[in-house]
Order: structure tokens, then C-alpha cells, then sequence
């Protein structure tokens, strides 16, 4: 690897080689190709970012454009914006130096003048070089942005001491494309929600004699008897075990919860705010469900249920992006069959082998469709499932009639977001 210019920096390391080489293969799966790219290059480039303060050696005279490109980084205001996001995390420093890598090739293939940057130093290729490397920086903020939102976005709602870390080698090339469109940005608009999605989220539980600890309870079951209740005299003992008053352990465990799916309308009606809504309302539910441990299914419908989007117990990045990716890129248009969504999802959950957990479907729409009421008593019964119906600026009695909860949806906001949460 060709050496760099910043003090401090051991380039025979072999975690700094593996810098370099990384952001260089990655940049090539992109189809980056240019003779700036080079491992020396991307390596100062990614602790330009990484590190919070990087110092650069004294022109060593023959540094060409890499010494000048990294120069003008370092000099660039666009620098300190882009380091919020970036420092100490090498993920993110990965990937915005990718991004940064990418811009500059981009604006050298549009910028004949630089061509021959190499065996010229001139003022005026100079101030071509200061724009090309401000304007990179500049497009690199709002997608370090997005970056660091979706990692953040990954890891909200998860137990304590699960990971949450993606891979660098399966998930880089994904996140930066997720990371240039703008549907995703607003799609993680959501991301100020969490804490309270977090926060209104609770496992549930059931009683379980070898559970863990919850406090105590008056009651008969010698299993789970205090210790300390043997110190009474036989015959007091005696009488509280018959009238039930021994001080016990009250115990718990986790119950084993069916999937969390959502149905969501993206008919010709759920047209602007109202399908932005409900998209961050399934980013909410997947949440939720993450807290809860459970699957999160979701299924888009019009006059039929579209392709089903499935998020295990224990999200997998590549399920995380796939989700990210699909609910951002939906449009609404088609008519409304709400009958023909709920038995799909009820088939579903029967055929996941998870019917005999309890499971939750939650149905978003503006739709006043008529409804198979009977049939659809008869489906969620055999799915073990509640319906939760979220009725958009609109009322359906048949819906109302079959729901275990209804709720209406007046204002679309972060408030009503949270009530379908809590719901």
C-alpha cells in the first residue's frame, strides 16, 4: 500500500492496510473506477474522518494530487459537519469515505480541466480542486446523515446485549444506495419517535412458577413458598397453607408472542400525507415488535395483498434493509379489499407454524369496503389473532364489528403514531 501523509498513522499496520483495502473494494463493487483511487488515498481519507483531529505531515514536494486532495479536505469547512458523524465510528467513517470517494470521481469525470492534474499545479486548477472536494463534502453530509440514522434505527428497541452491528461486507453497498434516496430520508423521520415507541413498548408476561422474580403473593403454592415462612410454628403454617395466605414468591416469564403483523392500505385514496403516515407507522410496529420479541410481518394491499415482508424475533440486517427498502419505495394507487388482506395475513400465521401463540394484526386504511364479517370471525379465530383496526379520516362499521380494537385517525401526527403503538 502506497504510504500517506498523516503523523501518527502506521501504514504497515495491518488494521490500517485493511482500512485502505476495504473502502477501495467497496468502492469498486460500486463500479468506482479512477486513478485517484488508491488504498493510500482511502486510508487517509477514512481517519481524515475517524480521527478527531488529523494532522497532516509537511509537503513532501512530490505528493501530487493525493497530498493535495487531502490537504483540501483537511482545510475544508464542509469537514466539520461531515466529522459529527463520523468520529470514532468506523462503520460510518467506512462508508462516508466511500461516499466522499465517490463524489470526487463523479466530479473529475465532469471536470475536463483537471485531466492533467498531475503534471500541473496551477492557481486555477487549484481552485478547481477546492470546489470539486467542497462540492463532494458537501453531498456526503446528508447522506452520513442518513447512514447514521439507519444504524441508529437498527439498534432502537433491541434487548440489552443483543448486537447490533451490520456487516461491513453484506450491508455496505445497500446502506449507501438506501442512503441517496429520498424516500428513505423521510421514511427515517420517524427516527425521534423512538424513545417513546421504546418506552410504551413492553414485553408481556405470564405467571410461571420457576420464572424469574416479581415480588411477592399470598396463596397455597408450596413451590413457591418463602423460605422464611418455615420458621412459624407448624400449626400456624398449616392454617395459612388452608386459607391460602402463605407469603409466596410471585415469578414470571416471557410470553411467547404470535407475529405483530400489519396490513397496510395503499390504495389510490392513501395518497401524500396519509401514506407517509402509515409508512412510519410500520417502521413504529417493527420497533415494537423488536422490543416485544416477536416476528413482524407486513403486507401492503390495494384490491389484493401484495408480496408478504417478513422480520424475525431476532432482526438480521439484511431483513432490516430489505424492510427499509420496500416500504420506502411503495406508491400508492389501485382500489381497497380489505376482506381479501385480513384472510391472506390469517393464512399466514396459520401457515408459520405460530398459531398457538397469541397474534396481533393491525389493519391501517381510509377504506369503506364492505366486509365478509363472518368469514373473517371465523379466520382470525382459527389464526389466534386480535384485530386492531386503524381507520384513517374515515369509518367502517364492519370493520368496527370484528376489531377487539378500533381506533380513528383524525390528525396524522407523531401523537396518533404512538396510539397505534399503544394499541
Amino acid at each position: 500500500m502506497s504510504k500517506g501523509f498523516l503523523k501518527s498513522i502506521d501504514y504497515e499496520d495491518p488494521v490500517v492496510r485493511y482500512r485502505g483495502e476495504k473502502i477501495v473494494s467497496i468502492s469498486a463493487r460500486l463500479g468506482l473506477k479512477h486513478d485517484i483511487l488508491t488504498a493510500g488515498l482511502a486510508t487517509d481519507l477514512f481517519y481524515t474522518l475517524y480521527l478527531p483531529h488529523a494532522v497532516m505531515v509537511e509537503d513532501p514536494g512530490e505528493g501530487g494530487i493525493h497530498y493535495s486532495l487531502v490537504k483540501v479536505v483537511n482545510e475544508s469547512e464542509e469537514l466539520t459537519k461531515l466529522k459529527q458523524y463520523t468520529i470514532m465510528d468506523s462503520f460510518t467513517s467506512t462508508l462516508v469515505t466511500v461516499s466522499v470517494i465517490q463524489y470526487l470521481v463523479e466530479l473529475f469525470e465532469e471536470s475536463k480541466e483537471l485531466l492533467n492534474l498531475k503534471e500541473s499545479n496551477d492557481e486555477g486548477r487549484g481552485s478547481a480542486l477546492r470546489s470539486i472536494v467542497r462540492e463532494s463534502l458537501k453531498n456526503s453530509i446528508q447522506e452520513a446523515e442518513v447512514i447514521k440514522k439507519i444504524e441508529r434505527l437498527y439498534s432502537s428497541g433491541l434487548q440489552p446485549g443483543v448486537g447490533s452491528e451490520f456487516d461491513l461486507d453484506e450491508d455496505s453497498e445497500r446502506i449507501l444506495k438506501l442512503s441517496r434516496n429520498v424516500d428513505v430520508s423521510k421514511v427515517l423521520e420517524v427516527l425521534s419517535l423512538v424513545p417513546d415507541v421504546v418506552r410504551r413498548s413492553r414485553r408481556k408476561y405470564e405467571r410461571f412458577n420457576r420464572g424469574e422474580f416479581d415480588g411477592y403473593d399470598l396463596g397455597d403454592d408450596l413451590e413457591r413458598l418463602v423460605p422464611a415462612q418455615l420458621a412459624l410454628p407448624p400449626r400456624y403454617l398449616s392454617l395459612n397453607f388452608i386459607e391460602s395466605k402463605l407469603l409466596l414468591y410471585d415469578k414470571k416469564i416471557s410470553k411467547s408472542l404470535g407475529p405483530l403483523y400489519l396490513l397496510t392500505d395503499k390504495s389510490g385514496s392513501m395518497e401524500g400525507e396519509k401514506i407517509d403516515w402509515a409508512k412510519a407507522t410500520a417502521i413504529a410496529l417493527m420497533i415494537k415488535s423488536k422490543r416485544e420479541i416477536r416476528e413482524f410481518y407486513l403486507r401492503f394491499f390495494d384490491s389484493s395483498p401484495h408480496d408478504l415482508i417478513k422480520v424475525s424475533r431476532r432482526t438480521s440486517s439484511s431483513e432490516f434493509l430489505d424492510l427499509l427498502k420496500n416500504i420506502a419505495r411503495v406508491r400508492n394507487g389501485g382500489g381497497t379489499d380489505i376482506t381479501k388482506a385480513i384472510i391472506t395475513a390469517c393464512d399466514d400465521i396459520i401457515n408459520s407454524g405460530l398459531v398457538k401463540r397469541d397474534s396481533d394484526i393491525v389493519v391501517i386504511t381510509d377504506g369503506e369496503d364492505t366486509l365478509a364479517v363472518t368469514t373473517l370471525r371465523r379466520k382470525l379465530k382459527q389464526a389466534n389473532a386480535k384485530l386492531v383496526s386503524v381507520m384513517i379520516q374515515g369509518d367502517n362499521k364492519d370493520l368496527k364489528l370484528i376489531s377487539s380494537r378500533y381506533l380513528v385517525i383524525n390528525t396524522l401526527d407523531k401523537n396518533s403514531i404512538l396510539k397505534v403503538v399503544e394499541a
